[in-house]
């Protein structure tokens, strides 16, 4: 395929295909080996245009969702390219937007004939400008790559996190780098693996004819002896009667370890929140018991607020039981809240209309917990306060997503409040304003109007 792509250049003389064909060899090699996408682009008759003749694509993953080989490469998206066939100079880190219009960093050398005529370029695309290349100034043939990465084997191996095996057509390993030979060690192999057959020392079950067959053959993980492995296989060219088998092995065992361990705490906290859930619900049963032995009405009002503030606590840590996460939805825990209280108060339940409104975003379960309670005291406020017993109305609850600064604002259509009640604010409101200035770092105002209603405004300072 990348002979019959040369051929559409037109720019190219049968031995100038022949070399770019047997580069596309160290192009896999480097695409495995360094985890990029690399490309061979040569020139065609259109100053501003080249032709992608080859595409290989990492064992990893690909910044492609397919191989581009055959596709326009245009000046405007890509200067490096454009710059390294025109002055034979590599460019190293220059931005481009791909086929797919994704941003991308490329690293770029020139290909030459023996007349030291520049009839393309090798590609290195990675997402970011911290990747860097070997040294290579130019690519004349493609020998001179693979020399250069022999020399080079000792230090390439090491830019990445993964084993480097090559076994020949013999299915011999020709070379190992230190990485693999260590993963071997830990398997039980006490001498050299270089010389060992394929048999010998792969770990899942592959034919080596399969992956010459195939090329390639995708990542698969395996445990074994208390590792956990992930390998990858591919066919290169090697010349026109042989091929080479690679493999690409790395060691995941520590990540492996450390997500089990997410995944353990995560059900350890999920544990933890229910049963703080449960035991703050049991306390507001044992006060209700209370609430219930007593004829003072001003004892039982007490006791009611503070069986109301329980579970408005023991709300943001039922949310937390189930998700595990350490930040809550905002919106759900309003939501909570205020079904809390049309379930409670059954005489007022077809009688006050909530609506919650506006954006939505997460805040830490520390925030959460602070904000359900404030939520709490103004809506048991309104409840006792905003509508006579044989009223009804409507409660506002609309959430407003700022840059630095986030506003709750919950309104009513209720009887309202004067301004000399608004001055001797009751404990309710005292404990609103104190977590709002201090828990919250942010501020807290109320407006009422009589036979209007009132409103109250929260702005609480963004963490996310």
């Amino acid at each position: 395929m990348i002979r019959q792509f040369c051929r559409i250049c037109s720019t190219l003389t049968s031995i100038d295909i022949d070399k770019i064909e047997k580069l596309q060899e160290t192009a896999i090699i480097l695409s495995n080996v360094l985890n990029v996408d690399t490309f061979i682009d040569c020139p065609t008759k259109d100053s501003e245009k080249a032709l992608v003749v080859h595409h290989s694509r990492p064992a990893g993953k690909s910044l492609y969702s397919k191989n581009i080989a055959g596709e326009i490469a245009e000046y405007v998206n890509e200067p490096a390219v454009f710059r390294t066939l025109t002055t034979g100079m590599p460019s190293k880190n220059y931005k481009a937007i791909t086929q797919e219009g994704e941003s991308v960093f490329q690293n770029v050398i020139a290909i030459k004939n023996e007349r030291n005529e520049i009839i393309g370029v090798l590609i290195l695309e990675h997402p970011t400008q911290k990747k860097e290349l070997i040294d290579f100034q130019d690519v004349d043939v493609a020998p001179k790559v693979t020399k250069k990465m022999s020399e080079e084997r000792h230090t390439i191996p090491e830019l990445v996190k993964d084993g480097v095996v090559i076994f020949n057509s013999s299915e011999k390993i020709t070379y190992a780098n230190g990485i693999a030979k260590k993963i071997y060690e830990k398997l039980g192999f006490s001498d050299d693996i270089i010389g060992e057959t394929f048999q010998n020392v792969i770990i899942n079950k592959i034919e080596f004819k399969n992956i010459l067959k195939n090329r390639k053959i995708d990542v698969v993980e395996v445990n074994v002896l208390g590792m956990v492995l992930t390998i990858s296989y591919f066919a290169t060219i090697a010349d026109k009667n042989k091929q080479n088998v690679i493999m690409i092995i790395r060691d995941i065992t520590q990540e492996k370890n450390k997500e089990q361990e997410l995944i353990l705490k995560s059900v350890a906290i999920k544990e933890i929140h229910h049963r703080v859930k449960n035991n703050l619900q049991t306390m507001a049963s044992l006060l209700r018991i209370q609430s219930r032995r007593t004829d003072n009405s001003e004892v039982k009002k007490i006791l009611e607020e503070t069986i109301s503030r329980i579970l408005s606590i023991a709300t943001t840590h039922e949310v937390l039981s189930k998700n595990g996460l350490d930040n809550l939805n905002i919106k759900e825990i309003v939501d909570l809240i205020y079904k809390n209280y049309s379930t409670k108060t059954i005489d007022k339940q077809e009688k006050i209309e909530f609506t919650v409104l506006g954006d939505n975003f997460n805040i830490s379960s520390e925030k959460a917990t602070a904000l359900a309670l404030v939520i709490n005291e103004i809506i048991q406020n309104i409840v006792d306060y905003a509508f006579p017993e044989e009223g009804s109305g409507i409660v506002k609850i609309l959430i407003r997503r700022g840059k630095f600064f986030s506003q709750i604002i919950i309104s009513d259509n209720g009887v309202g409040v004067s301004e000399e009640k608004l001055k001797n604010t009751g404990l309710g409101l005292m404990i609103v304003e104190k977590i709002v200035k201090e828990q919250l770092k942010g501020n807290f105002s109320i407006k009422s109007k009589l036979g209007v209603g009132t409103v109250i405004k929260l702005e609480i300072k963004n963490e996310y």
